[in-house]
């Protein structure tokens, strides 16, 4: 396994808001990502589906990986989501991100959510900046020095 997805690996497992919603990271290579969460009741918005927020939170999630597999710290610049059906209650939720064109600097993603039988759910884009700078993790996936 290349070095910065074995980093990345080992620092999910200390992240406390994936831990949170309960993701589970499912594949990491550079440019690629696929996360998973079940859909629980706690995840509802009003009107008793899951939030908007945690499908958000969900794609971020695989969209963070793959942008930071290549070994540099790359951020968030943009990301462009549309929702397009609810999930159905109690189904896991897949999101996947995957790099399409990528400059020294700036790296496009499309994203794609859909439930675990692939009834999609909503669809993204997404714009990371790339820092240049190597990610600040040891071998543990502790912080060794923050971006």
């Amino acid at each position: 396994m290349d070095e910065a997805v074995q980093k990345l690996w080992q620092r999910t497992q200390n992240e406390e808001f994936r831990r949170l919603l309960n993701m589970e990271v499912l594949e990491i290579e550079p440019g690629r990502a696929l996360v998973a969460m079940d859909y629980r009741p706690e995840l509802n918005n009003i009107f008793g589906r899951l939030h908007g927020g945690a499908v958000f939170s969900l794609l971020d999630e695989a969209f963070q990986l793959a942008c930071n597999a290549h070994g540099s710290i790359a951020v968030a610049q943009q990301l462009s989501i549309y929702y397009l059906a609810p999930a159905e209650p109690g189904v896991r939720v897949l999101a996947e991100v995957t790099e399409m064109h990528a400059t020294r600097k700036i790296a496009l993603y499309r994203a794609e959510v859909r439930q675990a039988d692939g009834r999609r759910l909503a669809t993204a884009t997404a714009q990371a900046y790339r820092l240049g700078r190597p990610l600040p993790f040891d071998d543990q996936g502790h912080l060794v020095d923050p971006a």
